[in-house]
């Protein structure tokens, strides 16, 4: 009922922001509401038509920059993003959400010290924003500076308990820890607070595992997996659940769905290295170990960042504390490690 409601209110602002503009075809601000419900309903190309015709009609229409900015960001563009995200700053220097929307960029596109530099300066202005202390709580966390990101969690938390994110955030660093009692507690309250969490269910799965309560971790993998159908890792992990309580044919369904789907992202962009790590683990649990090898090696040779070779050996980890003697694992593991200890030789 209440999505519903949702719908209907924006369908009305649409028709009347419309007949208005029928009117006034050059009124800046309407035409910025109406590409803000656009955005709303992520119908982001209508949105960006009454963005662009608002900045044609005031190049100075800071709010105007914002908004396509931002949603450049959803769409993934992430320079023309930045480009929109800098003029706005420009006109506005102290105009914190867009300073934090544009670490945020920088987040994405792994630029971590740059995001850190954005959120730092954000929270300058004012130091309440509990999203972008989550923000920079995250972007702590993904530099494996866990010390540091947990300070900033906490302050997110306490200015917003029901910053659903955030606790998530925080469980996955206690994970990431290995304090795995914490990031229990904290996923319970974000899933609490929103039972469709898709990754927050498939991450505390990915503790129950850890902590070997199987039948726990299954029935949260289930649940992600109905919100996420075609989520290759959700299918992973599921496996790995059948895995070790002795379901070996529900196993091998799900691994096979789970290398097909990253096998097609892969022959699209074979660099992307978080999804060809992930490939080359799938085919290492299904037993295909040459093939694995062979992927793994084809990442290091390309080029693959450090942050996602120290994943890869995380979900290694993980996956010899499920099956501790497993030996190509061992094997793979070592060869990431070593490549990973040359590589920060060469950076010193």
């Amino acid at each position: 009922m209440l999505v519903s409601h949702i719908i209907h209110n924006q369908n009305k602002a649409l028709l009347d922001f419309s007949r208005t503009l029928k009117i006034y075809p050059n009124h800046t601000l309407t035409l910025v509401r109406r590409g803000q419900i656009y955005y709303s309903m992520q119908r982001y190309e209508d949105a960006l038509q009454d963005f662009d015709r608002a900045i044609q009609l005031d190049p100075n229409f800071i709010q105007a920059f914002a908004l396509r900015g931002e949603t450049y960001r959803l769409m993934q563009r992430y320079h023309d993003a930045l480009r929109d995200f800098n003029r706005a700053i420009a006109l506005q220097p102290n105009f914190e959400w867009a300073i934090a929307s544009r670490g945020q960029i920088y987040h994405s596109m792994q630029h971590y010290d740059e995001a850190l530099q954005d959120f730092n300066r954000a929270i300058k202005i004012n130091s309440n924003l509990d999203w972008v202390l989550a923000s920079r709580g995250q972007t702590y966390q993904f530099m494996q500076s866990y010390k540091q990101a947990l300070p900033d969690f906490d302050r997110a938390i306490k200015l917003n308990p029901g910053n659903a994110w955030a606790l998530a955030g925080r469980g996955e660093t206690y994970r990431l820890l290995q304090r795995y009692k914490q990031a229990l507690k904290d996923f319970d309250c974000a899933i609490a607070l929103n039972p469709n969490y898709a990754w927050a269910l498939v991450t505390r799965g990915e503790v129950y595992l850890m902590l070997k309560r199987y039948k726990n971790a299954l029935a949260d993998f289930h649940n992600a997996v109905e919100l996420e159908s075609n989520n290759d890792w959700c299918l992973y992990v599921r496996a790995l659940a059948y895995q070790a309580l002795k379901q070996p044919e529900k196993a091998r369904l799900d691994l096979a769905s789970a290398v097909q789907l990253a096998k097609e992202h892969y022959k699209q962009n074979s660099q992307d290295w978080h999804n060809t790590f992930n490939l080359a683990l799938y085919y290492l649990a299904v037993d295909y170990t040459p093939t694995a090898e062979q992927i793994y090696r084809y990442a290091l040779s390309q080029g693959a960042s450090l942050e996602c070779i120290h994943e890869a050996i995380r979900d290694l980890d993980d996956f010899l504390t499920i099956f501790p003697n497993h030996i190509h694992a061992q094997s793979l593991r070592q060869l990431l490690q070593s490549a990973l200890s040359t590589e920060n030789r060469e950076l010193r």
